[in-house]
């Protein structure tokens, strides 16, 4: 039997604060035969690409053969078993991310969770590889390399939805989605409410919350909690505004209350984000 070195090569970003779209973590991984992840559930999605050898992913109750050059797609909030071939275990490169955007763009390029693994063009692997790489040479925890491994991730995207041949997904409640995230982009500053949002776009509470699960994986709350987020890392990354001010104008209640929300958001308190963008 072939000899493998297993290996892990990989960054994970600590200081993820945009909404869209924004790479939580890349990396590369040989692993050992027969080795399994998980049972594991997972805070965000992972884009993984075949290399060599091959694997099983067990997603709730099926079972989905992986070899080379196959994409694979493991969803945040799932229990997953990813299990590599005891004679020939896969060698993977993946890209983690979240956003408002993960879900729909991955819908495009043919992945959902009852088909998270998709086969690539043996001709198109190399161009599929080097955009993957993309990403990992992009790594880095200051803000203009977060913004650079987000440009790449989306610059994969594009090539893998562009491949695949898919037309644009449409998904139910997608017409509620830009009235309500308008409404929350002029008010998150006040102390709005899932229900005043909803009011707004004229649907029910629930009606509101499918639309949001269906298009963003996420809930109406956790859309507009991760944009004050967003909007408070730009104000820190300014670094002439105290937290209580920039709490305040974020629409958190306290900066307490903000500094909690922050740093179960971004992996580290506000205070420490910014000294980190304003290290002179």
């Amino acid at each position: 039997m072939a000899k493998f070195v297993p290996y892990k090569n990989y960054f994970y970003n600590r200081l993820h604060g945009m909404s869209s779209l924004v790479v939580t973590s890349v990396g590369t991984e040989q692993s050992s035969p027969g080795f399994v992840h998980g049972p594991e559930v997972r805070t965000f999605h992972t884009l993984h690409f075949c290399l060599k050898g091959s694997g099983i992913l067990r997603m709730n109750t099926l079972e989905h053969d992986v070899g080379v050059g196959d994409l694979m797609l493991i969803y945040p909030k799932v229990k997953v078993y990813p299990r590599a071939d005891r004679q020939n275990p896969w060698e993977l490169i993946w890209v983690g991310f979240n956003g408002a955007d993960a879900r729909l763009l991955t819908s495009a390029i043919g992945l959902s969770p009852t088909s998270p693994v998709v086969r690539t063009d043996p001709l198109n692997r190399q161009r599929i590889i080097q955009a993957f790489n993309a990403v990992y040479y992009a790594r880095g925890d200051r803000p203009s390399q977060i913004v650079a491994m987000t440009g790449t991730l989306y610059a994969l995207l594009s090539l893998l939805m562009e491949l695949s041949g898919n037309p644009f997904p449409y998904t139910s409640g997608q017409e509620y989605i830009d009235p309500a995230c308008d409404f929350i982009a002029l008010n998150f500053h006040r102390s709005i409410t899932v229900e005043e949002i909803a009011r707004h776009v004229g649907v029910s509470r629930s009606c509101l919350y499918r639309a949001f699960i269906n298009n963003l994986s996420q809930s109406p709350q956790e859309y507009l909690t991760s944009y004050r987020i967003k909007v408070s890392c730009s104000l820190l990354e300014q670094g002439n505004l105290p937290l209580k001010e920039i709490a305040y104008r974020c629409g958190f209640s306290s900066s307490l209350y903000y500094s909690k929300v922050f740093k179960s958001v971004m992996g580290v308190p506000p205070s420490e984000y910014q000294m980190r963008c304003n290290p002179e």
